[in-house]
């Protein structure tokens, strides 16, 4: 049946390869319109084309739990379970990502721990961004040395339960595999190395005496003509405080005088308006006195 692992595929990890997908999962991939229309009859060459038209990556999605052409792809893999070179060759191809997705994924149900560990940790120089479908049916961004990370480190990932990764520091320890180098240990230590001779020019400035003049002659006559442009400076702001007060008290009597002479000057304006108006009625009286009328009262 279409559904059935080859005849010559060998186990793995004791079980048939299909069997690493839960059974509920491996339903809805068989279910699936992309399994049967896509994946029906197809071979370990056209396995490369299908991945090659990959566009995300990701597990299960939507509420009816429908699998992504990745899932299905990966479970075909797992049916036809090409040969582990051609596994390889999926991570080697730089042109695609996704189908070095599905390599890297292919690799981390099957192989060993170790072979896990040689053919995954040089992807995470990768650092291509991909679209990850998530279950909500929206797709996210996520990188590729992301990606690989989690394949390393989770125990389920796009839906898949992992098979058990033995630690890294299990099998340097036995010496089935070398000691870990990132290719940031590089700029890691160039950092460290600037900042640690920072701090010791830093210390060496601190440390360093200060010079102290041999002329002992030179050092009196400068504190003397420092004391001396001292003492001037203050006969000068004593000066120019004195120059100021004067100023002010001047101003101050030119204000008095000017509010002395206004106060005269209303005063005598006041008494002239009052004899202009007594002469005035002065005058009216007279030319009543001769009108006949009565003078007017002041």
């Amino acid at each position: 049946m279409a559904n059935r692992t080859v005849k010559e595929a060998a186990t793995v990890k004791g079980t048939n390869p299909q069997y690493l997908v839960e059974k509920i999962i491996r339903t809805r991939i068989y279910d699936s319109l992309y399994w049967k229309e896509q994946c029906f009859g197809l071979s370990a060459e056209d396995l490369v084309d299908k991945g090659l038209d990959l566009r995300y990556v990701g597990g299960v999605f939507s509420g009816n739990v429908k699998p992504t052409p990745f899932l299905c792809l990966c479970l075909k893999m797992l049916q036809l379970q090409p040969e582990k070179d051609i596994a390889v060759e999926f991570i080697r191809q730089e042109d695609s990502k996704y189908i070095r997705a599905l390599g890297a994924m292919y690799i981390r149900l099957t192989l060993s721990s170790v072979e896990i560990y040689k053919y995954l940790e040089p992807l995470y120089n990768d650092y291509r961004r991909m679209r990850f479908m998530n279950k909500q049916g929206r797709f996210e961004l996520v990188h590729m040395d992301d990606f690989i990370d989690h394949l390393l480190r989770e125990e389920r990932y796009c839906d898949v339960q992992l098979p058990r990764l033995q630690k890294r520091q299990a099998l340097e320890e036995v010496g089935e595999l070398q000691f870990y180098v990132s290719a940031l240990d590089e700029d890691i230590e160039r950092a460290t190395s600037s900042e640690e001779e920072e701090e010791e020019d830093d210390r060496r400035r601190k440390e360093r005496p200060k010079l102290v003049s041999r002329r002992p002659g030179r050092d009196r006559s400068r504190s003397k003509s420092r004391e001396r442009s001292e003492r001037s400076s203050k006969r000068d702001r004593s000066r120019d405080r004195e120059d100021r007060d004067r100023r002010d008290r001047d101003r101050k009597d030119r204000d008095r005088h000017k509010d002395r002479d206004s106060d005269k000057h209303h005063e005598k304006s006041s008494k002239n308006s009052k004899e202009d108006d007594e002469r005035e009625i002065e005058e009216a009286n007279a030319l009543r006195a001769k009108l006949g009328l009565a003078p007017l009262q002041r």
